[in-house]
């Protein structure tokens, strides 16, 4: 079906396009009610051993000495702060918002933060306890391994935002599949109802004018005849006047004839 054509179903069926935007417009409505806002809240936390871990006499820079002890450290706190357990305790709590934490990958013991809500304060809420949650298992942690006190590892809060972030994203996507159905179904409803009631050519209703056209009876197309298959006044007085038969009669071949007529013609 090229373009045209497909305009032109279109245009014939416009009441059926009509309902059909009308009916995608209240879904797209109704999605945007129920597709509330999200809000996200993140802060990132750096895993720092202390200037003195180096040596009391021989102080470093924490963020010079990063050790591949700290990224095992920072893995094993993001797995920690993700179990089922946890997050029943902190939702418990209070927080309850979707939360995540991982390592920032290439970057070394960064743990990246992350809370979605569709309450602002909650998802900043979750976050914040989500960071104090993993200082107190980085505390037990360090403890059961006796680390000297010149050692203990130690987190650093970076890219705390004061508020959450509002995320459109999801409202805009859920808009847009919804928008995508409707169409797609108007397109199909009324291309299928312009197939089913004779495309340009009227309703194709049993007896009406299109009916007739595809039955090769319609007296327009040149058959001469009309809907009982009889040939029209016009043409039986034509074929009267010119002494011929009416063209649209059935011809009678010479085998359909009887047996009568071939006996006959022997006879004869």
């Amino acid at each position: 079906m090229s373009v045209m054509n497909l305009l032109s179903a279109m245009a014939r069926r416009w009441v059926v396009v009509l309902i059909g935007l009308g009916l995608t417009a209240v879904g797209c409505w109704q999605v945007a009610q129920l597709v509330g806002t999200q809000y996200q809240a993140s802060s990132q936390l750096v895993l720092l051993l202390p200037p003195q871990a180096s040596g009391v006499s021989t102080p470093t820079n924490p963020f010079l000495n990063m050790q591949a002890g700290q990224v095992t450290v920072a893995s094993l706190l993001a797995g920690n702060v993700s179990t089922p357990d946890v997050r029943r305790t902190l939702a418990g709590a209070g927080a309850d918002a979707e939360y995540d934490v991982a390592l920032v990958p290439g970057a070394g013991p960064i743990m990246q933060v992350t809370s979605t809500s569709t309450d602002a304060e909650k998802a900043v809420e979750t976050r914040n306890a989500v960071m104090k949650e993993i200082d107190a298992q980085l505390a037990r942690m360090q403890a059961r391994a006796n680390v000297p006190p010149r050692q203990l590892i130690e987190g650093d809060r970076s890219g705390v935002s004061d508020g959450a972030e509002e995320l459109t994203g999801s409202r805009i996507r859920a808009l847009g599949g919804t928008a995508a159905v409707g169409l797609l179904l108007t397109l199909l409803v009324a291309l299928g109802l312009d197939r089913l009631w004779g495309g340009g050519g009227g309703t194709g209703l049993p007896g009406t004018r299109a009916d007739r056209g595809r039955r090769g009876t319609d007296p327009v197309d040149g058959a001469g005849v009309d809907a009982d298959g009889v040939p029209d006044e016009d043409e039986q007085g034509d074929a009267a006047a010119a002494g011929r038969r009416p063209a649209s009669w059935p011809r009678v071949d010479a085998e359909a004839r009887s047996p009568g007529d071939k006996r006959s013609r022997r006879a004869s």
